[in-house]
């Protein structure tokens, strides 16, 4: 697949997006709330306002899907669609934290196929795409090769991680840390061995992710195993999520497998009412995850 095109667009606008992100976060960013009680700041907006004049620009029939920005079901019979997160942690950044991030992915025919995934605070860029490989600053990185669960570092998100996630397995070495697209892409890069969302995620902070990992050699898939999709008319994916070095993907999966219920259900999991978290799953036949173009 040649993206070389697309691949220099997507970094170059990541980069300036997240230099208005540095920029605003050094000021202590006012923050607004959604109708939904998500934070915003000019920063989420100013970054966006770039990203989609650039994509726009250099891919005029190409579909913009933006978590900032009016969603159009016209997308849907695109082909190809640009899947953004301008501020990827916007409650991370507003505390003055560094594991917020810029996330461009770019998804053909429902799948992702192209990341790119900006942390201005501690200068990572990482880029890839299908058949290409992936680069951490200009260097080639790769998911690792680690096999063995309970040495792996796992990493989940803070909210699950207050939840008391940790407490289901004395054994996994699960640490916390922000920002779907930033812990995907440090999976992509090597630098931990595998991440899992109890929680069913929105596409903008992981169609970049995703691509980054498998294109790094490692594998992403909702918790029951099947692939996630992009350009849905859902925003959410029905599940929540694992991505791992190969060798690890389907031990994290069978050992998530085993959370316990009662932690399904405080992590907004698929397990309401059934003694099994897996009861509730769809079957591999059920096509609620499927994209518009049936991928």
């Amino acid at each position: 697949m040649k993206l070389e095109r697309e691949i220099q667009v997507a970094t170059s606008l990541a980069m300036q997006a997240g230099e208005v992100l540095w920029r605003h976060q050094s000021r202590h960013p006012k923050v607004e709330y959604k109708a939904k009680g998500e934070p915003v700041t000019m920063a989420d907006i100013q970054a966006d306002s770039i990203i989609r004049a650039g994509l726009n620009a250099a891919f005029p029939n190409d579909a913009v899907f933006s978590e900032e920005s009016a969603d159009s079901q016209s997308r849907l019979s695109c082909s190809r669609v640009w899947v953004v997160d301008p501020l990827d942690s916007t409650s991370n950044f507003v505390e003055l934290g560094d594991e917020y991030c810029v996330s461009i992915g770019l998804s053909i025919q429902g799948q992702a196929v192209l990341g790119v995934i900006y942390n201005p605070a501690r200068d990572e860029l990482f880029t890839g795409f299908s058949g290409r490989g992936v680069m951490l600053n200009g260097s080639p990185v790769e998911t690792s090769e680690v096999s063995d669960v309970e040495k792996a570092r796992i990493t989940v998100s803070r909210k699950e991680w207050r939840r008391g996630i940790v407490m289901l397995s004395t054994t996994l070495r699960i640490e916390p840390m922000s920002s779907m697209a930033y812990k995907l892409a440090r999976v992509a890069a090597g630098m931990d061995d595998g991440m899992f969302s109890l929680t069913p995620r929105k596409e903008w902070g992981t169609c970049a992710g995703v691509a980054l990992v498998q294109a790094a050699g490692g594998q992403a898939s909702l918790l029951d195993g099947r692939r996630i999709a992009f350009n849905r008319f859902n925003l959410r994916q029905p599940l929540g999520m694992v991505a791992a070095g190969s060798p690890l993907h389907s031990l994290l999966i069978e050992r998530v497998r085993n959370l316990s219920p009662a932690m399904w259900d405080e992590c907004g999991g698929v397990c309401r009412k059934s003694d099994d978290p897996w009861s509730a799953i769809p079957t591999q036949q059920d096509p609620t995850n499927e994209g518009r173009n049936g991928l």
